[in-house]
Order: C-alpha cells, then sequence, then structure tokens
C-alpha cells in the first residue's frame, strides 16, 4: 500500500491559479512516519522496510523450527504418532478406562511398540480378565513376534470366553495348518465355521483340512462354500480344481 497516494500531485499549469488549501503551510513538519522526500512515489517509508526484514527474520527461524518438528523422530509427525499421543492424553485424564487404555495399546500395537501394547492390554485385563478384545490383540503380537505357543494359549482363551470368535479361530486355523497339524486345525475352525458359514476364510481352512484328511467330498463343499461367499478367493477355488480334477 502506497503512503503517498494523497500527498504528491503535480505542478499546477500556467495561468492556473492554485485551489484553497493547495500549498502547505510555511514551516509546516512531514507528519510522523512520513518521508521528507515526498516527491518521489516508490520511495519506501524507513518504518515500513524495518517492518518487514524484522517479519522475515521471524519467519526464517519459525520456519526453521517447524522444519525441525516435522523430520525430527521425536515428535509426533505421524499420523500413528499422532494417535498415540492422543490416547496417551485420554489415559493420563482416566487411567482407570479399560476402553482408553485398549485404544493406547492398539494405537501402540499398529505402530509397533509391541512392548508397550502388551502392558496396556495386561493392564485391561487385570480389570476385566475375560476382555477378548485384549486376549485376542496379545494374542497377535505374541504370534508376530515368534511366541507362538504362548499366542495358541491366548487364542483359544479368546474362543473360551466367545466360542464364535472368528479372527481368533482364523488365526489358530492358520496356524496349525502351517504346521500340517489339520485335526488340530478342525477343532479351531469347525464350531466357528458352523455357526458364520458366511466366513469364507475359516470355510477355506475347513476344506483344506479336510482335503489333509482325505475327505474329498467335506472338503469340495467347503472350498465351494467360500466361493460363494468370495467369489474372487483363488486358494478355494484352485481346491475346487484339484478335487474335480481340472486343470
Amino acid at each position: 500500500m502506497s503512503d503517498v497516494s494523497d500527498d504528491t500531485r503535480t505542478d499546477p499549469l500556467e495561468g492556473d491559479e492554485p485551489l484553497e488549501g493547495d500549498d502547505p503551510l510555511e514551516g509546516d513538519e512531514p507528519l510522523e512516519g512520513e518521508s521528507e522526500d515526498r516527491g518521489s512515489p516508490n520511495t519506501v517509508p524507513t518504518w515500513l522496510a524495518g517492518l518487514v526484514l524484522l517479519l522475515l527474520l521471524l519467519v526464517m527461524g519459525l520456519g526453521g523450527y517447524i522444519v525441525r518438528g516435522l523430520i525430527s523422530p521425536d515428535r509426533a509427525s505421524s499420523p500413528q504418532e499422532i494417535e498415540i499421543a492422543k490416547w496417551e492424553a485420554v489415559v493420563r485424564s482416566d487411567p482407570g478406562s479399560p476402553d482408553a487404555r485398549l485404544s493406547l495399546g492398539y494405537a501402540y500395537q499398529l505402530a509397533k511398540k509391541y512392548d508397550k501394547a502388551i502392558r496396556e492390554y495386561d493392564l485391561v485385563l487385570e480389570a476385566d480378565p475375560n476382555n477378548t478384545a485384549a486376549l485376542y490383540n496379545k494374542g497377535i503380537i505374541l504370534r508376530d513376534t515368534g511366541k507362538l505357543k504362548s499366542a495358541e494359549t491366548v487364542l483359544w482363551d479368546v474362543l473360551e470366553v466367545q466360542p464364535d470368535h472368528a479372527l481368533a479361530a482364523k488365526a489358530l486355523g492358520e496356524y496349525y495348518a502351517g504346521k500340517r497339524q489339520y485335526r488340530s486345525l478342525l477343532v479351531a475352525v469347525r464350531p466357528v465355521a458352523e455357526a458364520k458359514p458366511e466366513m469364507a476364510d475359516l470355510q477355506y481352512l475347513l476344506g483344506l483340512a479336510y482335503e489333509n484328511l482325505g475327505q474329498k467330498d467335506l472338503a469340495l463343499t467347503s472350498y465351494e462354500r467360500a466361493l460363494k461367499y468370495a467369489p474372487d478367493m483363488k486358494e478355494a477355488r484352485e481346491g475346487v480344481r484339484r478335487l474335480k480334477g481340472e486343470k
């Protein structure tokens, strides 16, 4: 914004008389902040130049701080760290809330901070030993960190509390399939698959177990049931082709 838009004017044409009030009174001083050189419309007042310089230095200083904050590993700059910080604050304000601790544990789990996650889940389980969410999540952490026997025990604890817990049955079924323990797979998966026939993953695991135990008809039925609910399941389709002798 120019400070000279009303103060600069051209000389009157020859013969014109200046209007009343055109000439500045003799001895007038410029107003505070005005430049005495009023003849150049491009002159920038000193105070404005100083202010711009001050703001520039301030922005540069803050900019360096902001950039450091964004790339610093110890600041909550990622979505996971922001979620953790949010739930840590909730737990601090209400440490007795099992839901808050469960959410904090899950945030730690997603960030692969497994020790902290298990600590939160254990605190939930101290207050409520039958909390299936805490049990299941703890079992998955134990599985993912290679503590397979402990994971197996915890996942069975989930099914003891909630016999139709599909995710726990699936995790156990995949564990037994990897160990080729197909009878154990049937014990873990069949009750849940019968209660929830729409769970295509469980139907596939049943088919795999039946096929490897030589029960071809049951295996085919299970594979086809899996395809009914998940038509694009490649593994089930391959099972059907094997059993029907298709290429």
